[in-house]
């Protein structure tokens, strides 16, 4: 909780004496809010601090940070940081986009907490709305006003989804209360047969938590907005709300746990489709940000499979995976805000990126083996202790996920035929010294927790 009142209250700070400003002044205030609230939520995870008597008028039945909950919140709020840290700053006054985004976050960190299905249904709006405005920021760009209605359209088409969801899953069990609804559904499960209201309840919230996520057949959206918004936006949608969107829903589902053996059966599927589809439609595309929108599909569909095996003993999974999928993909969206152009997105930003920038070549190298889950990276760790898991309750679906992992690298892998050519870049913007730290943490992370694993195991 102590979290989400920093980012809440930074947020209308930043906002209110940002107006005049150049938006480059109030962004290192954002870094250190993010960093600041990260560092107090891991305090409170490690009961350095106690918070229960300053949040104890909060309902423990609405909203609930237990361990995991606050390890998922400084997870999000460092990611965060790394995002905006990296990223450019706007040169226009007013610090609206970064109030905008602390805004969301704060919907992310609702949804992490949610203990019961309002309190849910308010997460995904509060993150989804300010995101709405940020996706079409850049009003001149055509494509950026594109993805925003494509987005809002989406979104409001899910939501409505999940709502009649919601309605129906009360209707099965007479409560909105995430432990309650538990009780409910293991007490039908006696009887050997669930309510058609329940599945019904259970099949809608999945599909608009689905399109959240980006999983295929609800995934259209996806690369036409990541293409189309700026480039610090993308980057927020692609880790945070991605990251947020499935631990709700891991969260969500634990709670239909008597129904596990139901409610797989279609989901297996859908992951299956989702990395292969993914996977193979990146291999095609041209355009870096298309090709990362797709990688972002395939890993929604490696993320499915933790629904295979129970939530409360293997939690911790979640955490190893979002920490090395938010690292590599920020690093890699920072080099493509770096080196590409207005006019150009292709692979050909990174020509001769090795002979002119060191430090972002090793970076680009690094987040790339990452994605793609080569040994000694953190990536590997990820998939390794997802698959190996999954692996003890169904094989075939584990293959599938290493198949794509197989195809996945002939799209994260072709930077490398342009980084090492004797050519200039295209383009080079200077970085600065507190870049510069942020860039090294994020490629000392990848490396070090690939090396040593047990250290968030």
């Amino acid at each position: 909780m102590i979290g989400l009142s920093i980012i809440f209250f930074s947020a209308i700070i930043i906002l209110f004496t940002g107006i005049q400003k150049p938006e480059k002044k109030s962004k290192n205030l954002t870094v250190f809010s993010l960093l600041v609230a990260a560092l107090f939520s891991l305090f409170e995870n490690l009961e350095v601090i106690n918070t229960q008597t300053l949040f104890a008028w909060v309902p423990s039945s609405m909203l609930d940070f237990n361990n995991f909950r606050l390890s998922m919140v400084a997870l999000v709020l460092f990611l965060s940081a790394i995002i905006i840290g990296l990223m450019p700053s706007s040169e226009k006054k007013g610090s609206d986009l970064l109030g905008l985004t602390l805004f969301a976050l704060c919907g992310g960190i609702i949804m992490l907490g949610s203990n019961h299905l309002v309190m849910l249904f308010l997460g995904i709006e509060i993150l989804s709305i300010p995101l709405y405005v940020l996706a079409g920021s850049d009003k001149k760009n055509l494509f950026a006003n594109e993805a925003a209605i494509k987005y809002f359209l989406m979104g409001a088409f899910s939501t409505a989804i999940f709502l009649l969801g919601c309605a129906f899953i009360y209707g099965g069990t007479g409560t909105l209360i995430f432990g309650e609804m538990q009780l409910k559904v293991g007490f039908a499960a006696h009887f050997g047969e669930f309510p058609i209201l329940i599945k019904l309840g259970v099949i809608l919230m999945s599909v608009g938590m689905l399109f959240k996520i980006s999983a295929v057949p609800f995934h259209f959206w996806s690369p036409d907005v990541y293409e189309g918004s700026p480039n610090r936006v993308t980057s927020f949608m692609a880790i945070i709300v991605k990251i947020c969107g499935f631990v709700a829903f891991a969260q969500l589902m634990s709670n239909f746990e008597p129904m596990h053996s139901w409610y797989i059966k279609w989901l297996i599927p859908i992951s299956g489709i989702t990395i292969l589809l993914g996977n193979i439609a990146g291999m095609v595309q041209k355009s870096v940000k298309r090709t990362l929108a797709y990688s972002s599909i395939a890993h929604a569909g490696y993320l499915i499979l933790f629904l295979l095996i129970p939530y409360a003993e293997n939690a911790q999974i979640l955490f190893v995976y979002s920490l090395s999928y938010g690292l590599s993909t920020s690093v890699m969206f920072y080099l493509i805000d770096k080196y590409s152009t207005a006019d150009n997105f292709d692979f050909t930003i990174f020509k001769g990126i090795f002979n002119s920038n060191k430090l972002d070549a090793m970076a680009l190298i690094l987040a790339v083996l990452s994605l793609a889950g080569i040994p000694a990276t953190i990536g590997f760790t990820a998939k390794y202790v997802l698959f190996s898991k999954a692996f003890e309750y169904n094989q075939w679906a584990v293959v599938i996920g290493l198949v794509g992992s197989a195809i996945s690298i002939v799209y994260y892998f072709k930077p490398f035929k342009y980084a090492f050519v004797n050519e200039n870049l295209l383009t080079n913007r200077e970085s600065s010294l507190f870049t510069n730290i942020l860039l090294v943490l994020a490629m000392l992370s990848i490396v070090v927790f690939g090396l040593i694993p047990g250290i968030i195991l």
